[in-house]
């Protein structure tokens, strides 16, 4: 995997590529870039959810400008994109 990559979650809790629960990911929908952790529950007991740092406001700035530099088409996407989160934004991400 590479950073920026995208992830693709389907209904029984695969993803691909194969991720571990707790990636770090950024969310981009409706014009809209986050930071985050991708948590998946168990398979055949799937759910999906994303939790955000305690310093997401900031992180959301620098991923905004990487996604218009590096992969400006997932801003025109209509559907929500998940990426695999670059180590520069990794490495600064502060959880509670």
């Amino acid at each position: 995997m590479k950073e920026l990559d995208l992830i693709q979650v389907y209904g029984d809790g695969k993803t691909v590529p194969e991720i571990a629960s707790g990636t770090d990911i950024i969310l981009v929908q409706n014009n809209t870039v986050q930071v985050g952790k991708l948590n998946l529950g168990e398979q055949y007991d799937f759910y999906m959810e994303i939790d955000h740092p305690k310093n997401q406001g900031d992180l959301d700035i620098l991923a905004t400008e990487i996604i218009k530099e590096k992969k400006p088409e997932y801003l025109k996407s209509k559907n929500s994109v998940i990426a695999i989160c670059p180590k520069i934004i990794s490495d600064k991400i502060i959880w509670e």
